[in-house]
């Protein structure tokens, strides 16, 4: 049986790029929207998001793929070649937990639902094993894996529900039976959970579990051809509406014709699983529907893409190769409007034209886009694909656009761009996506991956903006007594903003006090080394504005030196600048080497400072004496003296002895010996050649059956 799933298989991209695009413009108001921040998560390898929310704290949870170890914001190793990856933040972007869920092969997240207990339901594919995270064994190529957490990640229970063969893309919602509702597409055979058969090549199979995971009936939906599955909602009279794509003809399930390769396929069911009515709606090329809503007047609105020109149900013609495509049908399937959205290039991938109810009764579409301004797009791309929204009013008429920029470079992942917007509780707009920019447009932080020089693996990134009509025009600033130190450090803020703010609220990750709604907050500590973020939102009667400095405050490492003897000479521990002290004189006037030779006996120690401009005082060593023939004795001479290698050893002999001589290299060993004889008041010259020699400070040692004489050289 086949586990490792190539990543390729799982990422089905169903749109066809249509051909042909036009030049007309479309006019509309500039997007009245400020930045308030963003924020980038991720490890040093891949992150890809597949699913973004508003939680009912007013915070976020993400979620998606990762294969990092630990680092960057990751917190857990990876299992197997990807695990689920889900990210918790608060409502200012600041990240209140993460946590990995996995094994050893692929395990893909695609869903994440808040459940009425406060936790999370996480869904997506799994091709492992029980093992790590996973409790039971894979039933065919790629299960469905349901993973229960409670509101702080914990696990509570897991379950792999599937067939024999390949159950992909998992959505998931809570009914109002506490129960859950899983929606996929499935090939699998009658086999492990699945009681039908395949109708197609692949088909519709939505799954009903109690509380607990536990399966209560299972049904398969779909024609005789190719029928995706990607969304599903509890309507309001307690039945389900599921969203796809088919290329299926009439037959089974399917009750009307396809228009073009692929077509926009729903489906009603009732809370068994019965099929009430489907609709088909298309135009002659491929078109994909890969969410839908529930609106506020009881209907459905429908969001993808489409590569059709005006045809079949498609009343707009193409703007460029592939465009959104929203449709509003009523609560009995019939179509009410349908709008194109686009430029002249491309908008959307495999994954895209998400829809979302907004507060005025209107609607916010969000994807991703190739396009340049052109058609319904009114900014210009910074890179080569950005995370596009387009607001709509309640008839689909467009209100405003904003592209969401960054300096990407995504040639390794196009069509694979996910990006998923909301409106949020306080009437602004968050947007998330993967990306693998750097510090570039609307992006802040850094990508996380350091090593990748031809394309950088992606990260997940959330910017939030705000309607800039309820949004204070000041200019926010703020000093600090102290940004860089050595040490731990207790540091005073001051807010600059002008416009009088009435409230303040501060964030000081890494500093023993991390939030503070003082104006001008004191007495903030850093105790641990490290560079860190300081944020600021202040606030007046016209609304917010954030400042986000990241790397603001850096604490570098106190150094704590050490001394090392070897005979005669002191060695510092390595550094870029050196001060030596006499314990017993004080400061050694020209002692600014790494390495000392002491002329007498007594207690030494060296100031050490490193490339940050900390420094640190080392050890104290005693030095108890000092060998009776030292540097300069006439008896043994080394010239030239440094050198490079090539020199001179000199004997002055004053009496007939037999002789050894070693050289010792900066870590004690010997490096070269000599031995031979003395000639009673002769002059005897060894020439040495130490050109591969590590550059340091060497010794030279004479032994004779009288005396022991040193003398030390520096290599340069």
């Amino acid at each position: 049986m086949k586990l490792n799933v190539p990543i390729q298989q799982r990422l089905k991209v169903v749109g066809l790029l249509f051909l042909f695009g036009m030049s007309c413009t479309m006019l509309q108001a500039q997007a009245p929207l400020v930045k308030q921040w963003d924020k980038r998560f991720g490890g040093t390898s891949r992150e890809f998001l597949f699913s973004f929310q508003q939680t009912k704290d007013g915070g976020f949870i993400l979620g998606g793929w990762s294969d990092s170890g630990v680092g960057g914001d990751k917190t857990q190793s990876c299992y197997g070649s990807y695990d689920y990856w889900v990210v918790k933040i608060n409502k200012f972007g600041i990240k209140e937990w993460d946590k990995r869920f996995g094994y050893a092969n692929d395990d893909l997240l695609s869903s994440i639902c808040e459940t009425s207990d406060g936790g999370y339901l996480i869904a997506g594919n799994s091709a492992s094993n029980a093992g790590g995270d996973k409790t039971e064994n894979c039933k065919g190529i790629v299960d469905n894996w349901l993973v229960k957490i409670d509101s702080v990640g914990n696990k509570q229970w897991d379950k792999t529900i599937g067939g024999n063969a390949d159950d992909d893309y998992p959505q998931v919602v809570q009914t109002k039976d506490k129960g859950y509702l899983i929606g996929c597409s499935s090939q699998s055979g009658i086999s492990g959970d699945k009681t039908q058969a395949c109708l197609g090549v692949y088909d519709f199979w939505i799954i009903k579990t109690d509380s607990l995971g536990n399966v209560l009936w299972d049904k398969v939906i779909g024609g005789t051809g190719d029928d995706r599955f990607w969304s599903l909602k509890e309507t309001h009279d307690n039945c389900f509406l599921l969203g796809g794509t088919s290329d299926s003809p009439i037959g089974f399930d399917k009750s009307q014709p396809s228009q073009g390769y692929h077509d926009d396929w729903i489906v009603k069911i009732d809370s068994i699983g019965n099929k009430i009515w489907d609709r088909r709606f298309g135009g002659s090329y491929s078109d994909v529907i890969n969410d839908l809503i529930i609106t506020n007047d009881n209907c459905f609105l429908l969001g993808g893409s489409s590569g059709s020109g005006s045809s079949g149900d498609k009343t707009q013609p193409s703007f460029g190769n592939t465009d959104f495509w929203i449709l509003k049908v009523d609560s009995n399937g019939n179509k009410v409007w349908d709008k194109t959205f686009g430029g002249s290039e491309s908008e959307g991938s495999s994954e895209f034209g998400y829809v979302r109810q907004t507060n005025d009764s209107g609607y916010l579409i969000s994807g991703a886009s190739f396009s340049d301004s052109s058609g319904v797009k009114s900014e210009n791309n910074l890179g080569f694909i950005q995370p596009w929204i387009v607001k709509i009013d309640s008839s689909g008429n467009v209100q405003w656009d904003k592209t969401l920029l960054y300096l990407n470079d995504s040639l390794g992942y196009p069509y694979y761009e996910k990006s998923i917007g909301i409106q949020m509780s306080n009437g602004c707009y968050a947007v998330a996506s993967f990306t693998n920019a750097d510090i570039s447009g609307y992006k802040t932080q850094p990508n996380w991956d350091t090593t990748t020089t031809f394309h950088p693996t992606p990260d997940f990134w959330i910017c939030v903006l705000c309607d800039s009509t309820n949004i204070n025009s000041t200019q926010i600033n703020l000093a600090s007594s102290d940004t860089t130190f050595c040490e731990k450090h207790c540091i005073d803020f001051y807010d600059l903003s002008t416009n009088n703010p009435t409230s303040w609220q501060w964030f000081f990750p890494g500093a023993d006090s991390t939030t503070s709604t003082l104006q001008n907050p004191t007495n903030i500590c850093y105790n641990n080394y490290g560079s860190f973020d300081v944020t600021l939102i202040a606030c007046n009667a016209a609304g917010c504005d954030t400042l986000l400095l990241p790397g603001f405050i850096n604490e570098y490492q106190t150094l704590t030196p050490t001394i090392t003897q070897s005979n005669d000479s002191l060695f510092s521990s390595p550094g870029v600048a050196y001060q030596w002290w006499s314990v017993d004189s004080g400061i050694i006037a020209g002692a600014n080497n790494y390495y000392y030779i002491p002329a007498q006996g007594g207690s030494y120690y060296v100031i050490v400072t490193d490339t940050t401009g900390c420094e640190g005082a080392s050890n104290t060593i005693v030095v108890m004496g000092i060998n009776e023939l030292a540097i300069g004795n006439w008896q043994l001479a080394i010239v030239p003296n440094p050198n490079n290698g090539s020199f001179t050893i000199t004997l002055n002999a004053l009496d007939a002895n037999d002789f050894s001589l070693r050289i010792i290299d900066p870590l004690g060993r010997t490096v070269y010996t000599e031995n031979g004889r003395l000639i009673k008041q002769t002059t005897s010259n060894i020439n040495v050649e130490m050109g591969n020699a590590a550059k340091g400070l060497y010794e030279v040692e004479l032994i004779t059956n009288k005396n022991v004489y040193r003398q030390k050289f520096l290599k340069e």
